[in-house]
């Protein structure tokens, strides 16, 4: 799909607000749609601390769940606000001053309060990178005509340098380009994202055999990633077993993984696919406190001896969802398994576009799987 006609719907939308003669009181809003996300392999080698030493390595996918973003006008002498709030920390006050910071600072936006709309497939804190999508939408919706790896870094600049969140850039290009693709990050902080050929087993696999279960554990990335940096480097400062290079060691073998993981999508060999994601985990609950969760082993423990062949939690560790690589004969034993555990199921499959333009006709009906967040907040 070209970038003109991804985004003609919030490039009119610009347009009406701007010819003579029309008020940007009388536009009924833009707004974008983002895809979240799943790191299959590599996740945390993307992190500056890391990244810029030894560069990273991610493979990773967009799915179906998306984030939804609208800004519509609000009554002049209010303030700009939320409704219906998404991110990875729901009332980040960081996240909250960056909108505002953002919006107040656009040459056309600026110019009156706003409504900021936000709506996602999945809840907020799930590892799916729901504040990452949330920024690349509202990049879509505020800077229209843009390329899928400007909206990215647009919104990993703002994530990570203008709000100060320890994030990598993974969320925000991964979403930006949708599919499926390993994305590489060079040391002067450069990042490619390569498609990869996707085999049609790989592809059915991906829709029918990966699945996901809640935790029902709520985290902030951002946090788990320092807690775990902390721990470690205490743990080097007082001469035990857990230097500050076992970190990096650690890092170097989840990076170590992309390649594999990369070969075994192009070439259809989704047995491997499950083994791949347990040595992800192992290598990850290594990297410090906070990672690993009893309820995630709980569930974990419980997928394997339905019959899963592997899997870890997403994102950055602490809660959300586990993933599971499950073949066809034991679907229905992992998934009545996890029923007994509580763990609600978040049906996905693979999402080959990348961000693009919401429907900004007002009463447009609302996309499948997206539900409000939270209640209308004030940004201050």
């Amino acid at each position: 799909m070209l970038v003109s006609e991804a985004f003609a719907g919030t490039q009119e939308a610009h347009e009406r607000m701007t010819r003579d003669g029309y008020s940007i009181d009388d536009t009924p809003g833009v707004g974008a749609l983002a895809p979240l996300r799943i790191s299959l392999a590599g996740g945390g080698t993307d992190l500056p601390d890391y990244s810029a030493e030894f560069g990273g390595d991610v493979v990773a996918m967009a799915i179906d769940a998306e984030v939804r973003v609208r800004l519509t006008p609000a009554a002049e002498g209010t303030e700009t606000r939320w409704s219906d709030r998404t991110g990875d920390l729901p009332g980040d006050p960081r996240l909250n001053e960056l909108v505002a910071s953002v919006l107040s600072a656009h040459p056309e936006w600026g110019r009156r309060p706003w409504v900021v709309s936000s709506t996602s497939g999945a809840r907020a804190g799930a590892g799916l990178g729901s504040s990452g999508a949330f920024l690349v939408a509202l990049a879509a919706a505020l800077l229209p005509g843009r390329d899928p790896g400007e909206l990215a870094r647009t919104a990993y600049d703002w994530e990570h340098r203008q709000a100060g969140r320890m994030v990598g850039p993974q969320d925000s290009f991964a979403s930006a380009h949708g599919g499926i693709g390993h994305i590489s990050i060079a040391t002067d902080g450069k990042v490619d994202v390569s498609p990869l050929s996707l085999h049609p087993r790989s592809a059915a696999w991906i829709d029918d055999n990966l699945l996901l279960f809640d935790t029902g554990n709520t985290r902030d990335a951002a946090r788990v990633v320092a807690a775990a940096k902390q721990d470690d480097e205490r743990r080097g400062a007082a001469g035990g077993s857990g230097l500050p290079g076992r970190r990096i060691e650690q890092l170097h073998g989840i990076r170590a993984l992309v390649a594999p993981f990369r070969e075994a999508i192009e070439d259809g060999a989704v047995e491997r696919f499950g083994p791949l994601l347990t040595a992800n985990w192992d290598l990850k609950t290594g990297l410090g406190r906070g990672i690993s969760t009893p309820r995630a082993e709980e569930l974990l423990a419980g997928c394997l001896a339905a019959g899963a062949d592997g899997g870890k939690l997403v994102g950055a560790g602490g809660g959300g969802y586990v993933l599971v690589s499950v073949p066809d004969e034991a679907r229905p034993a992992v998934r009545a398994a996890m029923a007994r555990a509580q763990a609600p199921e978040l049906p996905f499959r693979l999402s080959r576009p990348g961000v693009r333009a919401d429907d900004p006709t007002p009463g447009a009906p609302a996309r499948r799987g997206r539900a409000p967040l939270a209640v209308e907040k004030e940004l201050s």
